[in-house]
């Protein structure tokens, strides 16, 4: 049987650490498997109580406790990653929580000994106390370069992560990591059911903080991007794969971001979209014949409409072409989480 470790990175999350752990106790609770599952919990140089808490549940329920300086989320989970001697790993964040399912379907599906396990979440809206919606864990199921790039919503075999390390300090240290293990998945498994709960918008969260830590993305790309530079050109599944996630990440999730970012500087909001198309043209001249875009167009259908493809050639083209179809997005998806 499978043995698995669980990752637990901590830093400032007394409000919420109570509750993640419980719900991890829960489930353990509810699998024949307990007594293969190892929960290695990893203070960050956490300033309030989590630190406490978290020794307090690795005295009780036998979890192993470790203390680090801070390094953020990423230096973390490589620290975290030191102590796993298990054949499989998963990470879970200190503010989510997993169903209490999670580890019974974990172990089904380990069984077939996958090098990656993908399963869905729910996305759950704080301020509301309520959950959102079930968000798939990968677009399409046939497809691993659809995949999602949350580190959270999956189960690694251990050795994807002897030469691959999560970036240091980077905000999207999930996108700098996920894309660059697909290199070495032969075999995948995917769960099509919500194991995991995403705390969606918690306050002072890295990603709901605008800054100009967003523009990370573009680093750990490029970092990726310089990983496959040998073979990409080589290889049209992860040439394909990877101009896919840099048109879904950098022209969608990046583009609003970047607008909440320069607010009424609408010029300098324009200079970075018209880089970002530049960028995208540069590495994937031919972004808009690829596979992955139109096999997977739901997802840019849904936000862009039925015109995706010129409506993403546009933002970044010129300043009335931006301006046209950046009003026209805000106008289909006002309203959108």
């Amino acid at each position: 049987m499978s043995s698995l470790s669980v990752v637990i990175p901590i830093y400032n999350v007394q409000e919420y650490l109570v509750e993640c752990l419980d719900s991890l106790i829960k489930s353990m609770k509810l699998t024949k498997h307990k007594n293969e599952i190892n929960v290695i919990l990893v203070n960050d140089g956490t300033k309030d109580n989590s630190g406490e808490i978290a020794k307090e549940y690795s005295s009780t329920h036998n979890f192993k406790y470790v203390e680090k300086t801070n390094g953020g989320l990423g230096d973390a989970r490589n620290f975290g990653l030191k102590y796993v001697a298990s054949e499989y790993v998963a990470f879970i964040d200190s503010d989510d929580k997993i169903s209490e399912d999670f580890f019974s379907k974990i172990f089904r599906a380990l069984e077939g000994k996958p090098d990656l396990v993908i399963f869905d979440w729910y996305d759950y809206l704080e301020e509301e106390d309520k959950f959102d919606k079930v968000v798939k864990g990968i677009e399409n199921p046939d497809h691993l370069w659809t995949v999602q790039p949350s580190a959270w919503n999956k189960v690694y075999k251990r050795t994807l992560f002897e030469e691959i390390k999560f970036p240091k300090g980077k905000v999207y240290e999930d996108v700098g990591t996920i894309y660059k293990l697909l290199s070495k998945v032969e075999v995948y498994s995917y769960v099509e059911s919500p194991l995991y709960i995403y705390r969606k918008g918690r306050q002072n969260s890295l990603l709901t903080t605008i800054s100009p830590k967003i523009n990370d993305i573009y680093d750990v790309l490029e970092d990726t991007y310089f990983y496959y530079c040998n073979t990409i050109d080589e290889n049209i599944k992860i040439k394909e794969g990877l101009g896919y996630q840099y048109i879904k990440l950098l022209m969608w999730s990046n583009m609003y971001r970047q607008l909440k970012f320069y607010k009424l500087k609408y010029l300098f909001f324009y200079k970075k979209m018209k880089y970002t198309r530049s960028l995208i043209y540069e590495k994937f001249p031919d972004w808009n014949e690829s596979k992955f875009l139109h096999e997977n167009s739901h997802f840019l259908r849904e936000r862009f409409g039925e015109n995706y493809l010129t409506s993403i050639d546009n933002m970044g083209k010129n300043l009335f072409s931006t301006t046209f179809t950046l009003g026209r997005l805000i106008l289909r998806n006002m309203g959108r989480k």
